[in-house]
């Protein structure tokens, strides 16, 4: 009898863990919830949102860059051979300026939006269950519908992360690589990081309210 409860117990015991290991969440539910929420902020804050750079940078960093690995990301787009042979100072400046770079370009992109319709298909697993797709659809006020795909990559939390952004078959980490390999390739690793250094602060002045006259203005 306690032999027969023991093999109870162990069969319990993996159902448990087989049930905890499908329990994760739904990436598709998930990026619509994200979604409805950045989007409500986007419109009840149009106006804020043309005027103040800082506040719109604040809604791509608090909604939407905790939904994406920047770390993998940064991996995949460096590739093995220069992630491997960068410092660890490298590689965390790199990622820092990454999102910078992620911050300056997609924050200007967020009054455009005017509450056109977003859709999300079924999640697609791979077989290990491990990597996911979501196809969402956006239907512009005018033209065709934008299809964008996103590739996610489960946490050891259990939690879904993005590590690629397809839009209309476009990759953006492939499109990053091909750029940022190809300069490294030119002029070295620690040059191109402060290339990409001195392009984000050149993005973030251009955005800054300042009361000096700048030379050529006649007011």
């Amino acid at each position: 009898m306690k032999h027969l409860a023991s093999k109870a117990l162990i069969a319990l015991t993996f159902l448990t863990f087989s049930l905890s290991s499908l329990a994760f969440e739904d990436p598709k539910i998930h990026l619509e919830t994200v979604t409805k929420k950045i989007s409500s902020e986007i419109l009840s804050n149009k106006e804020k949102i043309k005027t103040d750079s800082e506040y719109a940078k604040s809604l791509i960093r608090d909604y939407l860059l905790p939904e994406v690995d920047s770390e993998y990301m940064a991996k995949r787009i460096l590739g093995k051979t220069y992630w491997t042979q960068a410092t660890k100072e490298q590689r965390e400046k790199f990622i820092k300026e990454f999102i910078g770079l992620l911050l300056n370009s997609y924050s200007k992109g967020l009054a455009n939006y005017d509450g056109q319709p977003i859709t999300y298909d079924d999640t697609q697993y791979s077989k290990s269950g491990n990597l996911a797709n979501v196809r969402s659809t956006i239907q512009p006020n005018e033209g065709e519908p934008i299809i964008i795909d996103y590739r996610l990559k489960v946490q050891p939390d259990e939690t879904w992360l993005v590590t690629d952004v397809i839009i209309e078959g476009v990759s953006m980490a492939k499109s990053y690589a091909n750029q940022y390999r190809e300069q490294i390739s030119k002029v070295g690793l620690e040059e191109t990081l402060k290339q990409l250094e001195a392009e984000n602060e050149r993005a973030k002045e251009a955005t800054e309210v300042s009361d000096v006259i700048q030379t050529g203005d006649k007011s």
